[in-house]
């Protein structure tokens, strides 16, 4: 049986390509793998980027967009975290870097935050919850709570929805519906 295709890195197009470097490298402590040139896009530079060491780049910026050309096209570039302090840890990176438009949001399945990065890409900063609820579902948290705070808070506000489960439970249904479509 095939695997479905998995997304595994976004290119955009950027403005100001060092600007845009130091913000990823900064805020979500990405590394620069590679960079260079492009001849067959009339050799704009790129820079490579990751934080894993199973990926040679998560996100790769080209210079070429152009300044006039309007807001960003990408809605969101999602990052997966693990902890609820890795939350409060980038909230914090992305106010030391100049960003003021922050929304924490818990979708019930998932603690996000929610900003921008220098150029007006959409960003989310995520991690999820012990809990499933179908989406869209979304209500704003307060990262300064405790983590128990937090869980608590989050249950209580889906805990009565017909959709609720247990991750777990959810994930092994979802299992089954790729494995039935193969």
């Amino acid at each position: 049986m095939s695997k479905i295709p998995q997304l595994k890195h976004l290119g955009i197009y950027v403005d100001n390509i060092a600007q845009m470097e130091s913000f990823y490298t900064s805020v979500f402590d990405l590394i620069v793998t590679d960079r260079g040139q492009v001849p067959r896009l009339g050799n704009r530079n790129i820079v490579f980027m990751s934080g894993s060491n199973d990926a040679h780049h998560q996100i790769v910026l080209i210079d070429g967009k152009d300044p006039a050309s309007g807001p960003s096209v990408v809605f969101q570039m999602s990052f997966f975290v693990d902890e609820l302090d890795d939350l409060r840890r980038i909230e914090k990176k992305l106010i030391q870097n100049g960003i003021t438009s922050i929304t924490p949001i818990t979708h019930g399945n998932a603690w996000s935050i929610y900003s921008y990065d220098p150029e007006g890409n959409g960003l989310e900063i995520y991690m999820d919850t012990p809990w499933h609820v179908s989406q869209p579902h979304g209500k704003p948290f307060d990262l300064s709570l405790s983590n128990e705070q937090i869980y608590t808070l989050t249950e209580d506000l889906i805990k009565d929805n017909p959709s609720f489960s247990s991750q777990e439970d959810w994930r092994r249904e979802m299992q089954l519906r790729i494995s039935a479509n193969h």
